[in-house]
């Protein structure tokens, strides 16, 4: 059987992201030199903040439509991301769902119920771990319908479907 790979993340989204970072901080850094060759302090400081907010806001922005890719084949899940790729195996897990979160712009989550608590996070300490337990955020709903279709054709006995967002599976 072939595996299914479902692409997360935007090249052009991060590429936007990137020309907001860098114009907020060059025109913060005009603003502060402006406000220094008029000795307006108060301009100063607001540069400084513009500046440094674009930096900030930018690098979330960024990050968050990183690109990376969640594999599912006949072994096991396999997520591969620039510093911080994983794979799993089926026999592993106890379980595994989706959920989706609303509001504007909608995200998707892969929920992962470990058959063994302890040995599971001591093996896969790259895989994210909240408070609710390994709920790995895909940021965008475009796979959605795709990864649904892949679970159930390759772990259709771990395979739980769509289950309330943080919630217990």
């Amino acid at each position: 059987m072939n595996e299914v790979e479902i692409p997360f993340g935007n090249r052009t989204e991060r590429r936007v992201a990137l020309a907001v970072q860098l114009g907020l901080a060059a025109f913060g850094g005009l603003v502060m030199i402006l406000a220094w060759s008029d000795g307006h302090v108060a301009a100063l400081v607001i540069g400084a903040l513009v500046g440094v907010g674009g930096l900030v806001g930018g690098g979330i922005w960024r990050r968050r439509a990183r690109l990376r890719r969640l594999v599912v084949e006949a072994h096991g899940l396999r997520w591969e991301e620039k510093n911080g790729s994983w794979a799993v195996p089926w026999y592993e897990l106890r379980g595994v769902g989706l959920s989706r979160t609303g509001g504007t712009k909608p995200s998707l989550w892969l929920h992962l119920v470990p058959r063994e608590e302890n040995g599971f996070a001591a093996t896969y300490r790259s895989i994210p771990k909240n408070t609710y337990g390994y709920w790995i955020p895909l940021a965008d709903e475009t796979g959605g319908p795709m990864l649904d279709l892949a679970l159930q054709r390759f772990a259709p006995q771990l395979y739980r479907g769509f289950v309330r967002h943080f919630t217990e599976f």
